[in-house]
C-alpha cells in the first residue's frame, strides 16, 4: 500500500478544495468527470492567493465554481440552477473580465476572473455560447 500524504495531513487542504469546487459544480448540474485535476489545482491556488484559512478560502473556491461553472455551462443551461439574476451577474463579470483580459496582456497582472476565463477555454471546458462571445470579443478588437 502506498503512503498518502493525506494521512499525515499534508494534502487534507487541498483535498478538501477539491471537494468544495466538485460540490459546487455537481450543485450546478456539471458533469465533474470533464474537469481534469490541474485545473482544481489551478482554482484552488488562486483561491490562495487570498488567504490560506479554510474560513477565507470556502466562499472564494464557492465563487470560482460558480462562475467557472456558468462558463461551462453558459447563459441557456445555466438558467435553471443559476436564476436569471444570476445569469445577469455572471454575463457581467464575463464582459469586465474580457475588457480586464484587453488592458492586461500579462498573466501577471490579470485577475483572477480573466484567468478563469482563459483556463476554461484552454481546457475546452467552454460552452459554445461563451466560446463564441469570447470569440465576437476578440474580433472587434
Amino acid at each position: 500500500m502506498a503512503l498518502s500524504l493525506d494521512i499525515l495531513g499534508f494534502g487534507s487542504k487541498r483535498k478538501w478544495a477539491f471537494q468544495v469546487l466538485d460540490r459546487e459544480w455537481i450543485a450546478l448540474d456539471i458533469d465533474i468527470r470533464r474537469i481534469d485535476g490541474g485545473v482544481r489545482q489551478l482554482l484552488f491556488q488562486w483561491a490562495q492567493e487570498f488567504g490560506d484559512r479554510k474560513e477565507t478560502l470556502d466562499p472564494i473556491l464557492i465563487d470560482s465554481a460558480t462562475f467557472s461553472g456558468f462558463l461551462m455551462l453558459g447563459p441557456e443551461l445555466g438558467a435553471r440552477p443559476l436564476g436569471s439574476k444570476g445569469i445577469k451577474t455572471m454575463t457581467e463579470r464575463l464582459e469586465a473580465a474580457l475588457e480586464a483580459d484587453d488592458v492586461s496582456a500579462e498573466e501577471d497582472a490579470a485577475t483572477v476572473d480573466v484567468r478563469i476565463v482563459r483556463l476554461i477555454l484552454a481546457a475546452n471546458l467552454a460552452d459554445r455560447d461563451i466560446e463564441a462571445l469570447v470569440g465576437l470579443e476578440q474580433q472587434d478588437d
